[in-house]
């Protein structure tokens, strides 16, 4: 028998190349009984390690090797290589600390291996490959027994006989054809060609079969029995950790503080609210997680205190005591929630508690975290970064020796949206040939680890210090970071925190500051939050219209045009269209029976007559989690607590799987024994399994409904401000000027940067919003606060006199619109004086020439149609949107022309062949049967948006798609479903093709 004690999996970066569950897998088949990971300077794949060795029924054991730089060895030498494996407690938590110390730095991780030993550690076994590693543990006190020789036949044996020898076959692969894989990430990691590393990597370097190990030891079955009395003598375990909470300064226990807060929050809340909080704190009690509950609020109370709103996320909403603490802003008993889909008294881990933040000040509260709790007991989480396919072939294609230009060229095809990228095809006919053979071994990069990140908001609480628990390593930017991911962290029982930046909660917050401005005494400023009245009639017009770009969470293509088709009331039946959107109800009849069931167009009825009068407030839909619990509870008898268990598991499952045959089992059982029917029991199964692969949290959808609702209400009555905020805290679905040109249609007025007028960020200024010095692109920090500081400017020679402005800056400023009518430049000589300007300035830069100089002012028919042409491209070029006038507004009489109506003009047209003309804002694509595409494309004019599908076969050009923002000429049938209109795409044209541009003759 034999335990391999020196493997590396694929969280060896630039070395393994296996997942660690397959490398368990593999053991099992070859009846190994124990197996040691021992992936390079990291342990971030140990908790998962010793949680699928426990489900295999295989001893894990955590180690490392450290090596003096990261790479592989030169042939004939030894790279001082030291393999390190927790006995215990101890021991692990020697390697933790071993590790954070040589990832603190560059430098550190380049030190000898021994250099560890000043760390004092204890609890290791130690074993190495190298005889000069061997006699240096021995010099520095190392016992013998707790040294071992790692040998393999290719090398020799250690001639002194202070340690005894283990096998060690150096496990980095699980096949001989894994090779060409490693080689290529030992390239791709060391950031040379595949020929200046094949010839080191040996081919050898796998998972030995028992035969396989027995031969090549032959001679040295002492070597292999060595391997199981080590094996035997480490007894770590990963899997059973208690928890670390932080301590707290309290006057009484943690359950005393937390029941008397909430009961004072509270107080006078009806008797179902009062029993519901009850049971709430007896779980919560139960498992010992109050103090974890009062941490969280302790931040939360922080963020208050500085003036940042915050909104809980996630199960958490379904919570009276978050709801009580202030973690969460939703009632989860005027919702319908449940308690047990967030915790329950079957649950041993953490849950989670998710905190949104205002993202311009989520780094106050983090830092602020790590003042709170001190150094060491806080670190940020890390994210594990896997291959795109994208990224695969860059990478991939870059150590192939591909030229970058024609990498480049090659990566741009691939679609960079992730679902597009998943499911699109790679464009391998625009490689030169040799290359196209190797696209089976680059696509073996995609999903495996490529490297670590810093997690946008996730942090980690411990006592008495992180490291105690988990590695850890320093980012870029200083901050201590875990080498456990997320999952990791909560299967560690550590505090773990999602402090998440929210665009929609800074633009909400801001909105809220420039209407307490305007309004003082408004009910929006005098309130830290939007009220929800839900029959506000303005607001639900403009849901009903789906004029919901801004908006968070509603304003995607689907969000819209579901707006357009369901009659919402309120924010209840905003949650639920937000779980309609879910990729199972969106591609099934659940969407569609819930649009007609909502208009009264088909009886409400449960999928199966067992769940009659379970599902009313969806009209007899399952939507969601809750209703998949609720569903099991009703017909097993079983609490809310065992029915959350099984839809985990559910969820958790394979179709197929002797696990979702016993659950079905036990499902159907349960169900005979509460007095159901095994048919029933065995139709009702049959349904959830099919609903628990898309189910969508209620908690989470309240949660999110709640902010879209918000940001509604303020674009409904404070289009002004909301658009300030928005424009601040761009990042949603659609471009830049998409945003900026909806809310231009709600009557905000889009003011342009101006030297004289700008603030860095966009403000509200004289009833409208005037974009920031921060929109200019290619200005830098340091111009656009001396022009702040220095400002006002009578003319141009001011401006340069006291700016000194790179050629880019200036180019950027003028062509913006940001110098208008600062002489000798004037908004009517647009852009002709301004190009003469800069023209002019490249040539003779001297201020006092300024005055004298005489720009164009050409005249003709077609002039004002290219001047506004030219400062919408400039526009877009250098501030990302078109704030003077939308492209289709100046192109409208040329659309005319050409034949096209207005989106506003669609409603008319129903069942008609229309054309229509606009820009791209939005585009997907989706591939069917045949190797073909079906593309969604929203369409934009100055009037609004339309969306349309695009077959395969309809373009102007066979073969091209619309892949760039246009203005492309449309010709297609208006269908209408519900009140919602599409445009069924025929024909594309690009606008440029038109029929008789400008009256000339056609083209096309």
């Amino acid at each position: 028998m034999f335990a391999p004690l020196h493997t590396k999996s694929e969280h060896s970066l630039g070395l393994g190349t296996a997942p660690v569950e397959a490398l368990l897998r593999r053991a099992a088949e070859y009846g190994y009984p124990a197996l040691a990971l021992t992936d390079c300077e990291t342990l971030s794949g140990q908790v998962r390690f010793h949680h699928a060795a426990q489900a295999l029924g295989i001893k894990p054991i955590t180690g490392v090797e450290l090596r003096a730089g990261y790479g592989p060895r030169e042939p004939g030498t030894k790279a001082g290589r030291l393999v390190l494996l927790a006995r215990d407690r101890a021991g692990y938590e020697s390697l933790c600390r071993i590790i954070t110390h040589r990832r603190q730095s560059v430098t550190a991780a380049t030190e000898d291996p021994l250099r560890c030993l000043d760390a004092a550690p204890c609890g290791l076994f130690y074993l190495s490959d190298d005889p000069a590693v061997i006699g240096g543990l021995l010099r520095a006190g190392v016992a013998a027994d707790a040294v071992r020789f790692l040998w393999n036949p290719e090398g020799s044996l250690l001639r002194e006989q202070e340690v005894r020898a283990v096998a060690d076959p150096d496990v980095v692969m699980l096949d001989p054809a894994d090779h060409p894989l490693h080689v290529l990430l030992a390239a791709i990691r060391q950031r040379q060609a595949i020929s200046a590393v094949e010839q080191l990597e040996s081919a050898e370097r796998v998972l030995p079969a028992p035969a396989e190990l027995r031969r090549r030891f032959t001679g040295y079955p002492e070597a292999l029995e060595e391997t199981l009395r080590v094996a035997e003598a480490c007894s770590f375990d990963l899997t059973s950790q208690p928890l670390a909470l932080p301590a707290l300064e309290l006057p009484e226990s943690a359950e005393s503080v937390l029941s008397r807060r909430c009961k004072q929050a509270l107080a006078g809340a009806r008797p179902e609210y009062q029993e519901r909080l009850e049971h709430e704190l007896g779980v919560l009690g139960e498992l010992g997680f109050a103090g974890y509950f009062l941490i969280v609020a302790e931040i939360a109370d922080a963020a208050r205190r500085m003036g940042i709103a915050l909104a809980g996320r996630g199960s958490a909403a379904g919570s009276l005591v978050a709801y009580a603490l202030g973690l969460s802003t939703i009632d989860p008993v005027r919702y319908g929630l449940l308690f047990e889909r967030f915790v329950h008294s079957g649950r041993r881990e953490l849950p989670d508690i998710d905190l949104d933040l205002p993202s311009d000040r989520r780094d106050e509260i983090i830092d602020w975290v790590f003042r709170r709790f001190g150094e060491g007991r806080v670190a940020m989480v890390s994210a594990q970064q896997t291959f795109g396919r994208r990224a695969a072939y860059r990478e991939g294609l870059k150590a192939l020796g591909l030229s970058l230009g024609e990498v480049n060229r090659f990566c741009a095809q691939i679609p960079e949206d992730p679902d597009e990228e998943r499911s699109a095809k790679s464009p391998l006919e625009l490689l030169p040939e040799r290359y196209r053979a190797a696209a089976p071994l680059l696509e073996r990069l995609i999903g495996r680890p490529q490297h670590l990140s810093v997690h946008p908001g996730g942090v980690v609480l411990a006592e008495p210090r992180v490291e105690c628990y988990a590695p850890l390593q320093r980012a870029p930017k200083g901050v201590p970071v875990t080498q456990y991911d997320m999952t990791s962290l909560e299967r560690l029982g550590l505090i773990k925190l999602d402090l998440l930046g929210n665009r929609a909660l800074s633009a909400i917050q801001e909105a809220l500051r420039w209407i307490a401005v305007r309004e003082p005494g408004s009910r929006a400023a005098r309130e830290p939050g939007i009220p929800l009245p839900d029959g506000d009639p303005t607001t639900l017009d403009l849901l009903h219209a789906g004029n919901t770009v801004g908006c968070f969470q509603i304003e995607t293509p689907a969000l819209r045009s579901l707006l357009r088709k369901v009659p919402v009331r309120g924010v209840d039946d905003l949650i639920a269209t937000l779980a309609l959107v879910r990729p199972g109800p969106a591609s099934g009849e659940a969407k569609a029976a819930y649009i007609r069931r909502a208009h009264g167009q088909e009886p409400p009825e449960p999928p199966h007559p067992a769940l009659t009068g379970l599902l009313r407030p969806s009209y007899g839909i399952l939507l969601y989690e809750e209703d998949l619990m609720a569903a099991i509870a009703r017909l097993t008898g079983c609490s809310l607590s065992r029915a959350d268990q099984i839809r985990a598991e559910l969820i958790r499952s394979e179709p197929g799987s002797a696990e979702r045959a016993e659950l079905e089992g036990g499902f159907v059982a349960a169900a005979l024994a509460a007095g159901v029917s095994r048919t029933e029991a065995t139709e009702v199964w049959q349904i959830l399994e099919r609903f628990a692969a898309y189910s969508f949290s209620k908690a989470h959808a309240a949660s999110y409904a709640q902010l879209a609702w918000q940001a509604a209400y303020l674009k409904a009555h404070f289009p002004l401000e909301l658009a300030c905020g928005v424009l601040n805290s761009y990042g949603g679905q659609y471009p830049l000027r998409t945003v900026a040109a909806e809310f231009a249609r709600s009557g905000v007025r889009l003011l342009g940067p101006h030297v004289n007028h700008s603030e860095s960020r966009h403000s509200v200024q004289a009833g409208a919003v005037r974009l920031g010095l921060e929109s200019v692109k290619y200005l830098t920090a340091l111009s656009r606060e001396r022009i702040r500081s220095s400002r006002p400017f009578a003319d141009l020679a001011e401006l340069l006199g006291k700016v000194p402005l790179q050629a880019r800056e200036l180019e950027a400023l003028v062509l913006g619109g940001a110098c208008d009518d600062l002489e000798p430049l004037r908004t009517a000589g647009y852009p002709f004086a301004h190009e003469d300007f800069l023209s002019q300035w490249q040539q003779n830069p001297d201020l006092r020439a300024l005055s004298g100089w005489q720009f164009r002012r050409p005249a003709g028919e077609h002039a004002a149609i290219h001047a506004a042409l030219v400062r919408i491209r400039n526009e877009l070029r250098f501030l990302g949107m078109h704030p003077s006038a939308h492209p289709m507004r100046v192109l409208r009489n040329e659309a005319a022309r050409a034949g096209c109506i207005t989106t506003a003009e669609l409603a008319s047209h129903a069942g008609r062949e229309v054309h229509l003309a606009g820009l791209v804002a939005a585009t997907r694509r989706l591939p069917v049967s045949g190797g073909r595409t079906l593309q969604f494309v929203t369409l934009e004019d100055e009037h609004g948006l339309v969306e349309a599908v695009r077959r395969p076969g309809g373009s102007a050009v066979p073969g091209d798609p619309i892949t760039n923002p246009g203005p492309f000429l449309l010709s297609g049938r208006v269908e209408t479903d519900h009140g919602d209109r599409q445009l069924v795409i025929s024909k594309v044209t690009p606008f440029h093709l038109r029929t008789s541009p400008y009256g000339a003759p056609a083209t096309v």
